[in-house]
């Protein structure tokens, strides 16, 4: 009897602190996460969670989606160290905005034409490690005085 109101007692963050088992992800999950199966169980449950989740969105993306991720992915792989580390920063800062404003970074790309994205992309990897680094203090600077 105590045993089952201890497993009732159990929150569900409780139990995720076990982690997840390999044999617990399905198929789709366990082919898509096939190249870190061998070092599955080191990873923290946190992680794992992280992990079967993208797994499960990666599955359920639609074949042109995952093209794109796939390029972004290879992209960022070509990346310099200090260029990775940026990235990583941005994508931080973004996640860090109110929802509306992501919204809204959000809407004004995706109102943006093929053309114009492709120029702005196209005009970010071109630049050279001194254009990056005055873009990155344009960028300061506008904050600055937006927060003025």
């Amino acid at each position: 009897m105590r045993l089952v109101l201890l497993c009732f007692a159990l929150s569900p963050k409780q139990a995720m602190a076990e982690g997840i088992a390999w044999d617990d992800l399905n198929e789709q999950q366990q082919q898509t996460l096939s190249g870190i199966k061998d070092r599955w169980n080191e990873l923290p449950p946190h992680r794992q969670e992280k992990l079967s989740k993208g797994a499960e969105k990666w599955a359920n993306m639609p074949p042109e989606q995952r093209e794109r991720a796939k390029e972004n992915i290879t992209r960022f792989k070509n990346l310099s160290p200090e260029d990775k580390a940026l990235v990583k920063e941005h994508m931080q800062k973004f996640r860090q905005l109110p929802a509306e404003k992501r919204k809204a970074l959000r809407e004004r790309w995706n109102n943006m034409s093929p053309e114009q994205k492709e120029k702005f992309k196209s005009r970010i990897r071109n630049m050279s490690p001194e254009q990056r680094q005055e873009l990155r203090e344009k960028i300061k600077e506008r904050k600055m005085e937006r927060a003025q």
